[in-house]
């Protein structure tokens, strides 16, 4: 029961920052025409922040090996995931496609699953969940983004890519990570604080959109059942798989409980900044994270 109500407490968080967003559209004080400038601020800014903070930590040699395995099992689940949404969405309309198929490799596990692994597992967890969602930090700005990328020609998709900051500070924080310096004090601070506005920019920006949007739309096929293959599929199928490989208990606890997370917060960032439905990306969001308040601690039953 206490698993539930922290993981409530987290979600309830979310859902408030969502409510000033939708307030901020209704009532005129965030424009539509000016939210491009505040999606700006959170892919160009804070996240980047949020991003080099994560990295600027000392690297534990002695659990160097646990942190290995659970880097590969990571980067399985994602390729599985990638490859359940190319079968899951492959007759998705143009807009669609690439939102449901990045929400299906990509969860909020950065913003509401390390809350959850640290009130379960303590600091081990959430050590193995800092190394599990090391290949998302590149991953959802190579491969995800490119999702998003019109055209075929891989050199243009390319260029964007590597323009993109949050997939710069990923290399910048990987060599911080694993060099003996870090980031002086007033620094370290600063980009954490920065970085810390990330989860309740982002959240509002999604409250904006539906704010924007008619809310019966929410009530849309389409994000159910992107809902039931994020938050039931996907989570039930690491389960067995690691269980039956036979991976210590923690690491396997910590995977399932983060690809259990609802769909990533940037989702709909990323569709309104390249021209794709937002509004239902935002929808995908929302729904899956409002599910996921029951089914999260329904699956933590199987542990």
């Amino acid at each position: 029961m206490n698993i539930f109500e922290r993981m409530l407490n987290t979600q309830a968080l979310m859902f408030i920052y969502v409510l000033v967003g939708v307030v901020m559209a209704k009532t005129k004080i965030l424009k539509h025409e000016a939210r491009s400038s505040f999606i700006n601020l959170l892919l160009d800014i804070t996240l980047p922040c949020m991003i080099l903070n994560s990295f600027n930590v000392e690297a534990d040699l002695e659990q160097l090996k646990a942190a290995g395995e659970i880097l590969i099992i990571s980067s399985g689940c994602f390729l599985i995931a990638w490859g359940t949404g190319k079968i899951f969405w492959r007759n998705a309309s143009k807009s669609r496609k690439p939102v449901l198929e990045f929400a299906t490799m990509f969860s909020n596990a950065g913003n509401a699953g390390m809350p959850i692994v640290y009130s379960v597992f303590g600091v081990e967890g959430v050590l193995y969940a800092s190394f599990y969602l090391l290949p998302a930090r590149i991953l959802i700005w190579t491969l995800g983004l490119s999702l998003f990328v019109d055209g075929t020609n891989f050199k243009d998709k390319l260029k964007i890519l590597l323009k993109t900051p949050s997939l710069d500070v990923v290399f910048i924080g990987l060599v911080l990570m694993f060099s003996p310096f870090k980031l002086p004090g007033a620094v370290s601070t600063a980009v954490k604080n920065i970085g810390d506005m990330t989860g309740p920019l982002s959240m509002m920006i999604i409250g904006a959109a539906l704010g924007e949007s008619n809310l019966r739309e929410a009530l849309d096929l389409d994000a159910f059942k992107l809902t039931f293959v994020r938050l039931a599929v996907q989570p039930l199928i690491y389960l067995f798989l690691l269980k039956a490989l036979g991976v210590k208990e923690i690491l396997w606890q910590v995977t399932v409980v983060l690809t259990a997370m609802p769909a990533a917060a940037n989702t709909e960032i990323i569709a309104e900044m390249y021209g794709k439905d937002y509004t239902f990306a935002a929808r995908c969001v929302v729904v899956s994270t409002v599910v996921s308040l029951v089914s999260v601690p329904i699956l933590t039953l199987l542990f």
